[in-house]
């Protein structure tokens, strides 16, 4: 056998391990997604269900920050509490998970993305779990509604609503495919606001950030979401306009929002909900992939734009094991060094 020869068998028996490893990984990801159907654990005394909540949801498997940062967010987690408690119903958070699309992580090389993948798979991983935990000492337990701002990626960056809608439609599916359709559905901005409402609104906030420099970083952010490199002014321009429409789009959502809204970045009016293990970054930005760290151990990462130049990719289809509706899986080897 020649070098070459070699070289290609070694790298097939590495990827045959890699894929292995993989499924097993996977494997536990799937048995942990689906809700227990009964519990026998003893109630709480109402009183201490919404402090009780309070500190499942800012467990550090929940939520990145500290302690000391958490205790703004509590009264209103605690009144969304009480209110539910009182009327015997699910406890009700709306959490942001993008504009119904993914970014590219090469911009030019790349387009964006509308596929449910494993980001989407963890993020009912995180709800589903956070969900089980409540129902152990609140029956009525929790419920969740994905809020897609679709408008705001139509708006902001020409993506049209036939796409971002697929996206919407393929997360439905796979929330009723995992059978969690009880704790989770999905708000879509274009299903209850129009264009005509976002022109009306942003009359009120058009012209206010006209003096703004724009950072090398902010330019980055716009390529990505755009799927393609584009000049400064381009850059600038629609970072204004993001600016503008999401302002537009809070006070436009906020009638829709009836329980604690979370984020998945922490803001001063949103407390963060993790989308993945030890996440504190937005899906939307990139694709969440599998990586390894120091110890070989498995564990998720965002790749971007930023940090896709140190890795190597590799695809995996796992047809008999996830949803049909996942295309792939994929693998990230950090460069060495």
């Amino acid at each position: 056998m020649g070098e070459r020869e070699a070289l290609e068998t070694r790298a097939g028996l590495v990827e045959q391990e890699e894929e292995v490893t993989l499924k097993a990984y996977l494997e536990a990801l799937m048995a942990g997604l689906r809700l227990p159907s009964t519990t026998d654990n003893p109630r709480l005394d109402a009183d201490k269900v919404p402090h009780k909540v309070f500190e499942v949801l800012t467990n550090r498997d929940f939520c990145y920050l500290s302690k000391s940062r958490v205790s703004g967010y509590q009264a209103g987690v605690l009144s969304a509490a009480d209110q539910a408690l009182r009327q015997a119903e699910p406890i009700r958070f709306y959490y942001d998970l993008g504009g119904g699309y993914h970014a590219s992580t090469q911009p030019g090389e790349e387009e964006v993305s509308f596929d449910v993948g494993l980001a989407e798979l963890f993020v009912l991983s995180q709800i589903s779990s956070f969900a089980s935990r409540v129902r152990r000492f609140y029956p009525a337990g929790v419920k969740f509604s994905l809020v897609i701002d679709n408008m705001c990626a139509l708006l902001i960056n020409d993506i049209p609503l036939v796409k971002t809608l697929g996206y919407c439609t393929r997360l439905r599916a796979l929330i009723d495919e995992m059978d969690l359709a009880s704790v989770l559905d999905v708000l879509v901005e274009s299903e209850h606001i129009s264009v005509a409402d976002f022109e009306r609104t942003q009359a009120l906030t058009v012209g206010r950030n006209g003096s703004m420099t724009l950072t090398r970083k902010q330019h980055d952010n716009v390529e990505r979401f755009l799927g393609r490199p584009c000049d400064d002014v381009e850059a600038f321009g629609r970072t204004i306009r993001y600016l503008e429409v999401i302002d537009a789009s809070e006070r436009l959502l906020d009638p829709l929002i009836r329980g604690v809204h979370m984020t998945q970045r922490a803001t001063e009016s949103t407390l963060c909900f993790r989308p993945f293990p030890g996440g504190d970054s937005r899906i939307q930005c990139g694709e969440v992939v599998l990586t390894r760290n120091s110890k070989q151990k498995l564990y998720p990462v965002l790749l971007t734009s930023s940090n896709r130049q140190q890795y190597v990719c590799r695809r995996y289809q796992f047809p008999e094991l996830l949803s049909s509706l996942i295309p792939h899986v994929t693998y990230a080897e950090p460069f060495p060094g």
